[in-house]
């Protein structure tokens, strides 16, 4: 709206002026700087072009210049065309003051320009004698995009502006007189344009920012390098979007190479950061080795177009080819995406899979943007600026990337937890097999001792046994009680060592040979007595391995008690109880006498040994008084 009024105000103001009849000999229009109002906008019949490729150029270079009407070298937007903004600009108009006092304006060429130079040439002043006006700069918000005029009372004069155009393809010329106590407004306008996409891009640049601090932290944690390139990538891309944002519009020296060069480097490092954290995210080299070469030859084509980029910029001024090698990049880069969108496709990674879902929407979102950087059109709103839309394909791929690193920081969790175990397991074998490895070597142990036992001192027992009773015969008639002696102590002995060699015998590591010796001794212990011996256990026996130390402490403790029944008992009958549900329980009982408690010191070290042997496998022991004597052993199995 404001365009239109202006171009009203002038048209208004250029009918005044024709209607007096003013003219100038050097141009068919003149431009009444009091015409206006706030602000206006030079339509091409109030200004003439021209340009230069000159380097040095002179106070005179000017007026030699061949000025011609804008329409042949701007499109309708104020583009200029072809490589024309690689050149120097001059513009040529002409400013009336009718006024009786001076007036002070500034004129504004359009955006962007590294220098503004303004010359006059007053009327009746001959041609070619300019006079250089100093860079008057308002002091305001991008005050290096304006210079200030004045002009005389009455004064007509034209006026040259020399303007360096940035060399990229957006940069217009727009030239606008504005009054100085407009300024401050324009500059505001300037500033406010696409204000809900600064404020989206702007939010943007936060998220990046929190990404890099994530990912530097995840590096310094863990020291893995894909990391540290997405720290890089998220960086480069933050401060990216911040300067394309905050820099938009503004005069200075580093926004012009920021536009010109600057911001496509970035661009492109970041896309070599970004395949290098595909590379290490994904452990190309290991897993796919034909996607690792196919991203190594595209960040060399990334290289190379970099280096040839910077080539046109510094040595050449071609700005039409630097933007075609600028577009055939990007090109190259969504042509990228699509093909690790179709590798992703082909080989059903779920991990892939993730990312393949943010690149679909960059590959997507960066050709709508770049449609729209082709077609060069001012946008009118948020939805045909090609920055949103990059936006949005940044958000996307962010997006799908923490997805991803959730599902593969939950996949190496459970890979890790994996190996633990298999390692856990395999410590757990190794021990096991070092446990029976000394069983096995314990076993063979106590059959070599047992087998000698047998062998040798079960031969020698027997021969002393054979010797004393052949002696007792030959001396029938005198016996000798010392030879008695000696044979009931070699049976004695025989007897021990024959249980010693049970116990120590891995074959009889079983409850049925056990309850089976137990019964065999009590029956055999009890023959010479005159006490009836009664055994209870059940028919079935369950085959359980019963460890020589525990099954030797259970059959002397057994032994210790059948000893104190004849001994102290005067028990006529016995009875003994195998039982084995959920534990070994054997329990003794007699008819005899009983035992009190102030009587269990007399047989104190029989009671200590029965207590400490089975104590000392795990067992409870346990001694009641029921008119006889209970002796129990529980054990567990």
């Amino acid at each position: 709206m404001r365009n239109i009024r202006s171009i009203l105000l002038f048209a208004v103001s250029l009918l005044s002026s024709v209607a007096k009849g003013q003219k100038h000999p050097e141009v068919d229009s003149l431009i009444d700087v009091c015409g206006f109002y706030h602000e206006l906008i030079l339509p091409g019949k109030a200004y003439q072009l021209a340009f230069t490729d000159k380097s040095a150029i002179d106070i005179q270079t000017p007026v030699n210049l061949p000025f011609s009407l804008p329409g042949k070298k701007l499109d309708r937007e104020g583009k200029i065309v072809d490589n024309l903004n690689a050149k120097h600009v001059f513009l040529k108009f002409v400013l009336h003051n009718p006024s009786d006092s001076v007036e002070k304006l500034c004129i504004y060429p359009g955006y962007y320009f590294k220098s503004i130079h303004i010359y006059k040439q007053a009327a009746g002043t001959p041609k070619g004698r300019l006079e250089a006006i100093p860079d008057q700069r308002p002091g305001v918000v991008g005050g290096n995009a304006y210079r200030i005029i004045s002009l005389q009372a009455g004064e007509t004069s034209i006026f040259y502006v020399q303007l360096q155009p940035v060399k990229i393809r957006t940069n217009r010329v727009n030239p606008e007189l504005i009054k100085m106590s407009y300024l401050t407004t324009h500059a505001l306008l300037l500033d406010k344009d696409d204000s809900i996409l600064v404020i989206i891009t702007y939010m943007l640049v936060g998220v990046m920012c929190m990404m890099l601090l994530f990912s530097l932290c995840c590096f310094i944690l863990s020291r893995k390098k894909e990391f540290l390139f997405y720290c890089m990538y998220a960086g480069l891309i933050a401060f990216l979007l911040f300067f394309k944002t905050y820099l938009y519009r503004s005069a200075s020296d580093f926004t012009y190479f920021f536009e010109e060069f600057f911001d496509f480097l970035m661009l492109l490092t970041a896309m070599i950061c970004y395949a290098g954290f595909l590379r290490y995210f994904l452990s190309t080299s290991q897993k796919y080795p034909l996607l690792d070469h196919f991203i190594t030859g595209i960040e060399a084509v990334i290289i190379g177009f970099l280096l040839i980029y910077a080539s046109i910029y510094f040595f050449s001024g071609n700005v039409v080819l630097r933007e075609v090698t600028e577009n055939v990049m990007k090109c190259i880069v969504i042509a990228w995406g699509a093909a690790f969108i179709i590798f992703a496709i082909r080989t059903n990674d779920k991990l892939i899979n993730f990312l393949v879902g943010g690149n679909l929407v960059m590959v997507v979102a960066g050709a709508v943007s770049l449609l729209f950087i082709v077609r060069n059109d001012p946008s009118e709103s948020v939805f045909t600026s090609a920055l949103f839309y990059y936006d949005i394909g940044i958000v996307t791929e962010l997006s799908f990337f923490l997805v991803g690193l959730t599902y593969k920081t939950r996949s190496e969790l459970i890979e890790r937890i994996k190996i633990e175990d298999r390692m856990k397991m395999e410590s757990e074998k190794k021990e096991f097999e070092k446990q029976l490895a000394i069983i096995q070597t314990q076993q063979e142990e106590r059959n070599r001792i047992s087998a000698d036992m047998h062998d040798e001192l079960g031969g020698g027992m027997t021969a002393i046994r054979l010797l004393s009773e052949l002696a007792m015969q030959r001396n029938a008639a005198a016996a000798l009680p010392e030879i008695e002696k000696i044979s009931a102590s070699a049976n004695d002995l025989l007897g021990k060592m024959n249980a010693i060699i049970w116990s120590m015998s891995p074959a009889n590591d079983t409850l049925p040979n056990l309850v089976a010796y137990i019964r065999s001794y009590a029956y055999d212990f009890f023959e010479s007595a005159s006490v009836q011996c009664a055994i209870e256990v059940e028919e079935n026996i369950p085959a359980i391995v019963v460890n020589g130390i525990k099954r030797r402490n259970i059959f002397l403790a057994v032994k210790e008690a059948l000893n104190n029944i004849v001994k102290h008992a005067s028990a006529t009958q016995v009875t003994i109880m195998i039982d084995f549900q959920k534990t070994l329980l054997i329990t003794i009982k007699d008819n005899g006498v009983g035992i009190k408690a102030e009587r269990q010191n007399q047989f104190g070290n029989g009671l200590i040994n029965m207590r400490r042997r089975i104590e000392s496998i795990g067992g409870i022991f346990g001694i009641t008084d029921h008119g006889g004597t209970s002796i129990s052993f529980r054990v567990g199995l």
